[in-house]
């Protein structure tokens, strides 16, 4: 029987213990030699063999691949790449490793996939080694670049307590079809140990920085507006890199300064902060009721991790849950900032009176009261129930809910108030409901949503310009001074004008003032002028129409080529010694008369590329 599955035995090179050759055994099946001894007549192995293979090729008939019916793009699975596929997925979106062997999960994954399934330790190691590989890989890359590179700093609080310092470079370079992009690349994420002083952020950076050798190329860094992060710059600059030159190369997050702009005009009205104790009348304030729910530190920690859908809407950048007690410090620092401004600090206020539509006094819990609605329908599933009904009653616009406003959230303060005008007609209703509504001091009167509209009106600009930033590979540093003109102009005619009570108008005084401190401070970088120098769009045209000093575009141009000659002019190709001069012959009739006009326009043209560009 055995016969049959091979071809005609041939005498074998191989030779038995003996020293005897054997006899080879052809599988028709698998192609391989099977070799036996001559003195050997049983076919067992030969049965064996031969039964293994029917069962292979048994298999492979029954289990038929999509590549092997035509389809591209499904490629088998190698099993010894499975472990860094899990990794990978783990990775990309911060997600548990035992996510990996739950039962639901398991449905969705290819057999192959299944069966190599690595464990937790094993996730946890392989990412190690992925990173340590990448890691050297991108030392060699960026040693090759030329160009400036730029550093994002930020530090945050995992979900599991622990600070975390992420350092982020960002270059151009070409992707696969050659064209130029900007590419910002994770360099290492530090485990804070110790207090964030400016000095353990500056050497904790620098030990990044260095471990890479990118110290020379660094033209700049960009972080947020807190304190330490200005004593972390002035210890970078005692390093001495070739590039950096402190303060004047440090670029401040511009979505942290609209955020303090923002919080700056809107303090009038409620503070964010939280107090501990009573005030001098003994009241508790609004904030601090004990009846609205657990606080939002006990939320659940995992709702901090979110994965970025490219496809998602507007909205969603800034409605996913997170826990307020992330970036305490961010938070603290935010509120230093804006307090240290406030009605008293403005000059020429308007003078308020009680016939005002509204006035600073009768309405300086109005955020308080509107965050304590939001809390208690997101606490009371009751009270929810029946304010969605009411609000169907009433046919108030979708979605009948109203949006929490958190500190950390950037715009969900915009998004509150467009929901509380959203649903007026509902919340004069249901917050007078004995069971369901809310306690008499957060009523709200006509006072309060006169309010929420200005303030929902002045704010939609903080909120259009920090959705524009927050787009990936949207910001862009010329569109900074842009930004705050638009913001300057916009708070300067509502102070000006009559539409707005003169309580909203002396807000709004405030955050002009903290933003003209901003403006002033991007005087301190060329780095701002020089962007604008370069933008195809604006070159030097923009300060013209800004109505800039002459001697002011004159430096931000000097500014553009000093750096221009500094790090990207290239080197003057000498031409070869022996060479013959040829001598210039005299030029006539037009072309004598095109080197008059440009004589006539200053000089002969520029062959510069920065002159060209201008």
């Amino acid at each position: 029987m055995a016969c049959k599955f091979y071809f005609a035995p041939k005498l074998s090179d191989q030779r038995d213990k003996h020293g005897r050759r054997m006899i080879s055994y052809p599988c028709k099946i698998c192609g391989s030699r099977i070799n036996r001894p001559t003195s050997d007549s049983s076919c067992s192995n030969l049965n064996k063999h031969a039964a293994t293979c029917l069962r292979k090729q048994n298999e492979s008939k029954g289990h038929k691949s999509l590549a092997g019916l035509g389809i591209k793009g499904t490629g088998d699975i190698n099993p010894q790449e499975v472990n860094q596929l899990c990794a990978v997925w783990c990775a990309e979106a911060a997600r548990p490793f035992s996510a990996l062997v739950e039962e639901s999960h398991k449905v969705l994954l290819h057999p192959t996939i299944k069966k190599s399934l690595p464990g937790r330790r094993t996730i946890s190691r392989d990412i190690h080694m992925l990173y340590s590989a990448i890691q050297e890989e991108y030392k060699v890359i960026l040693k090759a670049h030329t160009g400036s590179l730029y550093l994002g700093v930020d530090a945050w609080q995992s979900p599991n307590g622990f600070d975390i310092l992420g350092t982020v470079v960002y270059r151009l370079a070409k992707d696969d079809s050659g064209e130029i992009k900007l590419e910002a690349m994770p360099l290492d994420f530090i485990w804070l140990a110790h207090s964030h002083t400016g000095e353990y952020l500056a050497q904790t950076v620098s030990l990044v920085v260095e471990k890479f050798g990118i110290q020379d190329k660094i033209c700049g860094i960009v972080s947020d507006n807190a304190s330490n992060n200005k004593v972390m710059v002035s210890e970078l600059k005692k390093k001495k890199w070739a590039r950096f030159k402190g303060e004047t190369h440090w670029i401040r997050c511009f979505a942290h300064v609209l955020n303090l702009i923002a919080q700056a005009i809107l303090r009038p009205f409620g503070s964010q902060k939280k107090s501990k104790t009573t005030n001098q009348s003994g009241s508790v304030p609004l904030d601090d009721s004990e009846d609205l729910g657990s606080g939002d530190e006990e939320e659940d920690a995992e709702e901090q991790i979110q994965l970025y859908s490219q496809g998602a809407d507007e909205s969603s950048l800034f409605h996913e849950d997170v826990d307020e007690s992330d970036n305490e410090s961010i938070a603290q620092n935010d509120q230093e900032e804006t307090e240290s401004l406030s009605l008293d600090d403005i000059e020429n206020a308007s003078d308020e009176d009680d016939s005002d539509a509204y006035t600073t006094e009768g309405c300086k819990q109005t955020l308080a009261k509107f965050r304590a609605i939001a809390k208690k329908l997101r606490y009371s599933p009751n009270s929810k129930d029946q304010f969605r009904q009411i609000c169907r009653d009433k046919g108030c616009a979708t979605p009948h809910t109203i949006e929490r406003d958190v500190r950390t959230r950037w715009n969900s303060t915009h998004s509150q108030l467009i929901s509380i005008i959203r649903c007026e007609d509902a919340i004069l209703e249901w917050q007078r409901h004995k069971r369901h509504g809310v306690d008499r001091k957060y009523y709200l009167d006509q006072s309060d949503f006169n309010l929420a509209r200005h303030l929902a009106e002045v704010m939609n600009i903080f909120y259009e310009i920090t959705l524009q930033i927050s787009i990936p590979g949207s910001a862009r540093l010329s569109n900074i001074v842009i930004f705050i003109d638009q913001i300057t102009e916009h708070l300067s005619t509502a102070i000006s004008g009559t539409k707005y009570p003169p309580a909203l108008r002396n807000a709004c005084r405030v955050g002009l003032k903290l933003t003209n401190k901003y403006y002033s401070l991007t005087d301190m970088s060329p780095l701002y002028r020089i962007a604008i120098v370069l933008h195809p769009s604006f070159h030097d045209e923009y300060f013209k129409l800004a109505n800039w000093e002459p001697k002011w575009i004159s430096e931000a141009i000097r500014l553009t080529r000093e750096m221009w000659v500094a790090n990207y002019k290239p080197k003057p190709i000498t031409p070869p010694t022996s060479s013959a001069v040829v001598a210039n012959k005299p030029k006539t009739g037009m072309l004598a008369g095109l080197g008059s006009a440009a004589a006539a326009r200053g000089g002969h043209s520029s062959t510069d590329p920065l002159d060209i560009w201008l």
